[in-house]
C-alpha cells in the first residue's frame, strides 16, 4: 500500500529528549474514538478536543525528593478527529516547554504531531514531524553546568519526519543549530523554518527506509489514545519510531485517592472515575524499557489525561496537571 502524502503539521512543542519515551510523552495524547456510523456515506464527523498543563519539577537523589519546584514549564494537548463511516482519520499534537524565568534560565521545548489514517479501527497510514532542543544533561553535575553555562546564541536541535504505512516506514532526521531566542511559547516561525529544511535533501542527511517485516506498527500518540480507550484494563500493541520499533503496554485502574486530590485542587468534579494509566515501552533489539504514568477522566467527553509524569532523567522527574478552564 503506497504511503499517504504527509500533511502539514499545526504548531506546538516538546521537553527535551533522547529516547523514544520522552519523546512520546511528547504525545501524549489523544481521545478515546467515539461509535462510527456504519455506513460509509454518513456525514464526516469532527471532534476537537484541548488541554492545557502546568509542570512541577521534582529533584530526586537516592528516590528521596530533595527539591521541588512549580511552574516550572507549561504544556498543550490537541486532538481533531474525522470520521465517515469505517474511516477515521486523527491529528494528535502535544507542546511542551520550560519557563525559562522559573527554570533558572533553562530553555528547553519541543514539539511532536501525528497524523493517523485508520479504517475499521485499524491503522492504515501515518505520518508525523517532531523537533526538540538536543540536550544531554544526563546527572546532576552536567545539569547544573547547564544552569550554569552562558546562553550561547545557537542552540542545537534534532528533527524528524517520517511516513509509515502497513509495509514499511521511510524516515529522515536532522540535527540543527538553530537561534537560542525561541520559546515554546512563540515557535510558530521556527517550526516552519525547520518542515521547510525537509523540501530538500539535506548532505550526509538522506531518508532511511526500514520493513516491518510483515508485522503491523503504529505510533505513540495513536496507541495511548487506544489505551485509553480500551474496554479491558490492559492494551498492547508494537509502534515505530525513526526506524525503530517498540513494544507498547499499558494497564489502567482505578486511583480514588489520586481523583481525590484532583478534586481538591479543582481539576475534576468526579474523583471515583479517575482511572491510572501506567504505560511501558521496551526497545525490541535493545530490550530497554521507558515508563510513564498519566490520570484521565472515565466517561469524560474530553479523554486528555488530567495529569502526566515522567523521568527524563534519573534525578528529574516532571509533573503536568491540567489547568482549569477559564469561565
Amino acid at each position: 500500500m503506497p504511503n499517504s502524502p504527509a500533511r502539514q503539521p499545526r504548531v506546538a512543542s516538546v521537553p527535551a529528549v533522547r529516547s523514544l519515551a520522552v519523546v512520546a510523552l511528547v504525545f501524549l495524547f489523544s481521545l478515546p474514538l467515539p461509535a462510527a456510523d456504519a455506513t460509509s456515506t454518513a456525514a464526516p464527523v469532527q471532534h476537537s478536543f484541548q488541554r492545557r498543563y502546568k509542570a512541577t519539577a521534582y529533584i530526586t537523589l537516592l528516590s528521596v525528593t530533595v527539591f521541588s519546584r512549580s511552574g516550572v514549564g507549561f504544556g498543550f494537548a490537541g486532538t481533531d478527529e474525522h470520521s465517515r463511516g469505517e474511516q477515521q482519520s486523527f491529528s494528535l499534537r502535544f507542546l511542551s516547554g520550560s519557563t525559562p524565568e522559573r527554570a533558572h534560565g533553562l530553555n528547553r521545548f519541543g514539539f511532536i504531531q501525528e497524523n493517523v489514517e485508520q479504517s475499521n479501527r485499524a491503522t492504515v497510514s501515518a505520518d508525523y514531524f517532531g523537533l526538540m532542543t538536543a540536550n544531554g544533561e544526563e546527572s546532576l553535575s552536567e545539569a547544573k553546568a547547564a544552569l550554569d553555562s552562558k546562553s550561547a546564541d545557537r542552540t542545537p536541535f534534532v528533527a524528524a519526519r517520517a511516513l509509515i504505512n502497513q509495509e514499511k516506514t521511510s524516515y529522515s532526521v536532522r540535527h540543527l543549530l538553530l537561534p537560542s531566542s525561541y520559546r515554546g511559547s512563540n515557535a510558530d516561525q521556527l517550526l516552519q523554518q525547520v518542515q521547510a529544511e525537509f523540501s530538500t535533501p539535506a548532505p550526509g542527511q538522506k531518508e532511511q527506509i526500514e520493513s516491518l517485516n510483515g508485522k503491523a506498527a503504529g505510533t505513540f500518540l495513536n496507541s495511548v489514545r487506544q489505551a485509553i480507550e480500551a474496554d479491558g484494563d490492559s492494551y498492547q500493541t508494537r509502534i515505530v519510531f525513526n526506524g525503530k520499533t517498540f513494544q507498547f503496554s499499558a494497564a489502567k485502574h482505578a486511583d480514588a485517592k489520586t481523583g481525590g486530590d484532583l478534586r481538591k485542587a479543582g481539576l475534576t468534579t468526579s474523583p471515583n472515575g479517575v482511572m491510572q494509566l501506567t504505560g511501558a515501552l521496551r526497545n525490541e533489539k535493545t530490550n530497554e524499557v521507558s515508563n510513564f504514568r498519566l490520570w484521565f477522566e472515565q466517561g469524560s467527553a474530553n479523554f486528555l489525561p488530567l495529569r502526566f509524569e515522567f523521568k527524563p532523567k534519573s534525578y528529574l522527574k516532571l509533573v503536568f496537571d491540567v489547568e482549569p478552564q477559564k469561565p
